[in-house]
């Protein structure tokens, strides 16, 4: 990778590859010996050891038959008889023994499929207790109005009604949340690691459950959410398999057969507003595909998201650190086309930044009251000019 290359680490990896492909060989070779090994004393046992137990057991009672006159006589000629006796006896014996150890293996393979169509069946039982309780959640949820369920709003904001955030394994983030964003109101919201910036927009995606409250967000006729109504621009955007022109459209996709000069402007004046308008040449147009998320640096990834909010043009615009690898005065650039283009923004940072394109601020953190948050207006500095000069 880059990172090995920028400090020299390849004497380092080739020596750690070497380490690893020489553990691996010493492996193998002690488990074929150990098969080989196995092989042997299976083979000698189930095939050789028949044969030499027969063949000491037929002398030993041949042994019984000294003389001639013995042999001749009396009981002495039936010991051909009893020899083919013992002799098969024996063998039959061994074969049971060999029967034996495939049974073991069989046994082994019938417990093995036993054990993976119990674990089915013990998956598909939770499956069905989790629908199962998921519905009757839904019912009481109803009958609490609506009490722990993420709706659509009436009035096209997006507001927290004393929710609680819980990340998995019952760690509570948040606490009685009342927030309430409205359309043109931007909202920053800071905080330490682990306060909860991140785990607030996954409840407000519906990625998490709700034990507590209700959250509104805007949503289209069929109350789902869309692009057009709440877009998330994440500190590494998202790289499609596809082309230059599906990263910037994406999820939609426009085909190469109806790609036109309209979309081609178009396109190119997102790339301007993000002032990364020299990939289509360098890339070889819009059609080109490659593995974007190592041909592009990780700045222009997140230019590339932006223009990919601006296509979307939503309501409301999640930025989750989405502009860390670019300039300041690029990032002031992307915050100020988007208020001109009335996209309400919210931010998430562990610091305030670029307030004046915010009007709140939610800090997250234990530091912010039992509840764990806490929201002020903000004062731009040409309103608190305003507010000194009238005092």
């Amino acid at each position: 990778t880059e990172s090995i290359a920028f400090f020299g680490g390849d004497d380092v990896e080739h020596a750690i590859a070497d380490g690893r492909f020489t553990s691996v060989a010493e492996h193998i070779k002690e488990s074929q010996l150990q098969t080989a090994r196995f092989n042997l004393f299976n083979n000698f046992t189930l095939k050789q050891t028949p044969d030499l137990v027969a063949f000491a057991l037929r002398m030993f009672y041949a042994q019984g038959f000294l003389t001639d006159d013995s042999v001749v006589s009396g009981d002495g000629s039936d010991i051909s008889q009893q020899g083919e006796y013992i002799q098969q006896t024996v063998m039959r014996s061994f074969k049971s023994f060999g029967d034996a150890f495939d049974l073991q293996e069989t046994i082994g393979q019938f417990f093995g499929v036993l054990e993976n169509v119990s674990d089915l069946m013990y998956v598909l039982e939770d499956v069905a207790a989790q629908q199962q309780k998921h519905r009757a959640a839904v019912e009481h949820h109803k009958a609490l109005e609506d009490e722990g369920m993420v709706i659509p709003s009436k009035d096209g904001s997006i507001e927290f009604l004393n929710v609680d955030i819980v990340a998995p394994g019952a760690i509570c983030c948040v606490s009685n949340l009342n927030v309430k964003i409205e359309p043109g109101k931007s909202l920053v919201v800071t905080g330490p690691n682990s306060s909860g910036k991140s785990s607030l927009f996954r409840t407000l995606g519906g990625l998490w459950p709700i034990p507590k409250g209700v959250i509104k967000r805007p949503c289209n006729e069929h109350d789902i959410v869309t692009p057009k109504q709440v877009f998330l621009v994440p500190q590494k955007p998202y790289s499609v398999t596809g082309s230059l022109a599906d990263q910037i459209t994406y999820p939609e996709i426009i085909p190469a057969d109806k790609f036109t000069a309209e979309h081609d402007e178009a396109l190119r004046e997102l790339l301007r507003l993000v002032r990364v308008e020299y990939l289509v040449d360098r890339e070889g147009g819009w059609q080109s595909v490659a593995k974007w998320e190592d041909v592009l640096s990780l700045g222009e990834q997140q230019r590339i998201g932006c223009a990919r909010l601006f296509y979307h043009q939503p309501t409301f615009a999640i930025i989750d650190e989405a502009t860390s690898a670019v300039s300041v005065d690029v990032e002031v650039d992307l915050y100020k086309t988007a208020h001109a283009r009335g996209i309400t923004l919210i931010t998430i940072s562990q610091r305030l930044a670029l307030e004046e394109f915010h009007t709140h601020e939610l800090k997250l953190g234990d530091a912010n009251g039992d509840d764990g948050w806490r929201i002020r207006e903000i004062t731009t500095t040409a309103e608190q000019a305003g507010e000194a000069k009238t005092e």
